[in-house]
Parts: C-alpha cells; sequence; structure tokens
C-alpha cells in the first residue's frame, strides 16, 4: 500500500536519485542531498514498502503564496495518480497554512491544467522571480510555464 508520509532521513538519498532522474534529463532542478536534507520539513513522500515512488515539496514564498515544487514520481508508478495525490495533498497544507494561491512552474501544463491551474505570466510572481529565478543558471532562457491555482 502507497502511503503519503514526511521526509525522514532514511529516504535522504532516495528522493535525492528520484530527483536526479529528472533533473539528468533538464525537466528539474538538480537538489544536492544538502539541500534536501535542510527542506525535509517541506517535503511529502509517497512510499511502498520502504521505496520512495513519488516526492513533492511545498515551498512558502509570503503569508498567501505557496509553490509546488520537486515534484516527482518513479517512471515505474507514473500514471496511477501519485503526482495527483502529492499536489493535492500540498493544497491541503496550504490551506490549513491560510495560503490563498498555490503556483508551479513546469513544462507539465497538462497535468496542472487537469487540477485547476492556469497560465500565468511568470512576471506575476515577483515573489518567486527575485527570491529564486535571478539565480538559476536558466534565468534568460526559462523554458518553464507558470501556473496559478486559486485556493477556496
Amino acid at each position: 500500500m502507497v502511503q503519503i508520509v514526511g521526509l525522514n532521513p532514511e529516504y535522504h538519498q532516495q528522493v535525492f536519485d528520484l530527483i536526479k532522474t529528472y533533473s539528468d534529463d533538464f525537466v528539474m532542478l538538480p537538489k544536492s542531498i544538502e539541500e534536501i536534507k535542510n527542506l525535509s520539513p517541506h517535503f511529502r513522500l509517497l512510499v511502498e514498502h520502504e521505496q520512495v515512488q513519488a516526492c513533492v515539496m511545498l515551498d512558502q514564498f509570503t503569508e498567501t503564496l505557496a509553490e509546488v515544487k520537486s515534484l516527482a514520481v518513479s517512471k515505474a508508478m507514473q500514471k496511477q495518480g501519485l503526482g495527483r495525490a502529492l499536489v493535492l495533498d500540498c493544497e491541503q497544507r496550504a490551506k490549513e497554512l491560510g495560503i490563498k494561491k498555490i503556483f508551479a512552474l513546469t513544462f507539465s501544463t497538462d497535468f496542472f491544467h487537469k487540477l485547476g491551474y492556469k497560465i500565468v505570466d511568470k512576471e506575476t510572481l515577483p515573489e518567486k522571480v527575485y527570491r529564486e529565478c535571478v539565480r538559476c543558471h536558466y534565468y534568460d532562457n526559462c523554458k518553464e510555464i507558470a501556473m496559478i491555482k486559486e485556493l477556496s
């Protein structure tokens, strides 16, 4: 049975490896083991038989704005609703924190559109652009699409 859990130390390497699968394909920014350890409280995982099958991170920017990031599902477990379950978990946690808007920078626009996200210009997210994007090596050539959802 697959269950959503927090990121415990025994899963750091598995999360690193899962994210690396996608960062090696240039569809996700890499994270070092150290970053994963430091960001542990923000990660949620789907684990089956002690194996990480999917991960996501909720990153709060302001009292009312957060980002879904580092969403990755193992290639063997895709198309089974794991990514959807993790995004919905992020949305629920965001609501509990009083967050009104949640966004993602993604290449998977169809996936997020099905969950109610709308495409917006990245410039409408200055919190993201000025905190992180300006430090990214893809800043001048970013191809990710910004998508946002109003939480009720």
